[in-house]
């Protein structure tokens, strides 16, 4: 799902998705992203000052930065969204 939404615009694009083929795929999309972002979070924390450097705005940028990687990385697919949306569809 493309757009800077957030998690609750996200959540509701996906729910009037009629088509649950579609829905699954969205899910699977949406979950691979965030998991994403979650490990580049974890692979930030290695690093002394971050891509951004300290303080406030480093980390906000470095934040928003992640979460975009995060999108564009599941938009591109790593696999794990395949997987969900194999699991989903059992």
């Amino acid at each position: 799902m493309k757009g800077v939404n957030g998690i609750f615009g996200t959540t509701l694009e996906i729910a009037s998705l009629k088509d649950p083929d579609k829905r699954v795929k969205a899910v699977a999309r949406e979950f691979e992203s965030l998991f994403l972002h979650e490990l580049l979070k974890e692979m930030d924390k290695t690093l002394e000052k971050g891509l951004f450097g300290g303080g406030f705005s480093g980390s906000i940028y470095q934040s928003l930065f992640e979460l975009q990687l995060a999108e564009h990385l599941a938009e591109q697919g790593t696999g794990l969204s395949k997987m969900i949306e194999k699991a989903l569809k059992k």
